[in-house]
């Protein structure tokens, strides 16, 4: 995609080509460090967001939850992929994982939120599928509230919330999450 992003470019083609590059650079490096590839296992989940659509990839466990104005409340793009046991899923470096590799095009969100599946159970129904809006209303209230951070730095507040006690007691798996905004503070926004 050279010259200006177009989100037009990314296409299934795009985005195999993209996950075969991704695949190759994590056998160079096993081949580097004297190691295998399924030695750097895991699930990859992703997004790239422009002002009228979005693109979104997974393989594995997690989900990409979104919110919009037009929509009412919270929903998945892609429900989490756990394997044929509990506990197991599918990872970038196994055999036929393109196979699992989902990819959709959809009208750019309000929202956006992706996680690992530590945070899962927190904020889905597994039985009924669907999004615990309540558990991200607060989390998105908040990050409209503060200022951008272009650190790249894990939030204090938001670490510190999600290795609390109260989330400890649901969860001992890893918990990763992503989230992101278009909202403005109510004093950001100039009304004429």
């Amino acid at each position: 995609m050279a010259g200006a992003p177009d989100l037009k470019a990314i296409d299934r083609d795009f985005v195999d080509v993209w996950f075969d590059d991704i695949r190759d650079a994590i056998g160079a490096r096993a081949a580097r460090d004297g190691a295998e590839p399924n030695d750097y296992a895991c699930t990859l989940l992703g997004a790239v967001v422009g002002p009228d659509t979005a693109a979104y990839v997974q393989i594995g466990d997690g989900a990409i939850v979104v919110s919009s104005e037009e929509a009412s409340g919270y929903s998945w793009i892609f429900w989490p992929q756990h394997g044929e046991y509990a506990n197991s899923t599918y990872f970038i470096t196994q055999d036929g994982a393109e196979r699992v590799l989902q990819f959709e095009i959809q009208p750019a969100m309000d929202e956006i939120a992706i996680f690992s599946d530590g945070i899962e159970r927190l904020v889905l129904d597994m039985a009924a599928k669907t999004v615990h809006g309540p558990a991200f209303q607060p989390i998105f209230e908040w990050l409209a509230s503060t200022e951008p951070d272009h650190s790249g730095a894990p939030s204090p507040g938001l670490a510190a919330y999600l290795g609390s006690d109260h989330v400890n007691r649901r969860t001992d798996d890893d918990k990763t999450l992503v989230i992101a905004t278009r909202a403005l503070p109510l004093e950001k926004i100039s009304v004429p």
